[in-house]
């Protein structure tokens, strides 16, 4: 038997349905009570403001994705094995995570008011980070734009795994080994 979400758990997962649904803006504190089961008081004794339920949600969404792209990596691994088991862990958790990809993804587009909190990060994640980064900064890539690399990664990924039909790993790995020819500096 599933154990009942706490309060705060069915707050947030009260506010990710009504953002993929209505979006930032039409996300009413009332609406919130409604559909978490919880009065405004609650929800105040949790939150400070509607701002910090989203912002609570989105690191809690980012810590997710940062969790699933890194499960498995180890620094002394060649790059390009893991940059595909990465392509993989990716579209794994997009497939599964849809309706969080949809609020994160509003987040990161919508130019909302709240900021990442900078959290201490691990030498697992910094090292990947590293692994990760353009030539010049003693990562494996091209020296481009983060935001060009994304796209061109990630972003297709996450495009890839929003379609309705799943596809094959073996073409998944096909597609990431052609993504990594295009992004890894091959000087």
């Amino acid at each position: 038997m599933k154990a009942k979400p706490s309060k705060r758990e069915a707050i947030l997962e009260a506010m990710l349905d009504i953002v993929v649904e209505r979006g930032f803006h039409d996300a009413p504190m009332s609406l919130l009570a409604e559909r978490s089961g919880a009065s405004a008081g609650v929800i105040y004794h949790h939150f400070s403001s509607k701002e910090e339920i989203i912002q609570a949600l989105y690191e809690h969404i980012r810590g997710l994705k940062l969790e699933a792209l890194l499960a498995g990596f180890s620094p002394d691994e060649e790059p390009r094995k893991t940059f595909l088991r990465g392509c993989l862990n990716a579209y794994n958790f997009y497939r599964k995570h849809q309706r969080e990809m949809r609020f994160y993804e509003q987040y990161e587009h919508a130019g909302f008011s709240c900021k990442t909190r900078s959290r201490e990060e691990t030498a697992r994640v910094k090292a990947y980070a590293r692994l990760f980064s353009g030539r010049s900064k003693g990562g494996v890539l091209n020296d481009w734009p983060a935001e060009v690399i994304q796209e061109l990664t990630l972003n297709t990924i996450n495009r890839l795994a929003s379609q309705s039909k799943k596809l094959p790993e073996s073409l998944l790995l096909e597609i990431a080994d052609k993504l990594w020819k295009l992004v890894a500096n091959s000087d």
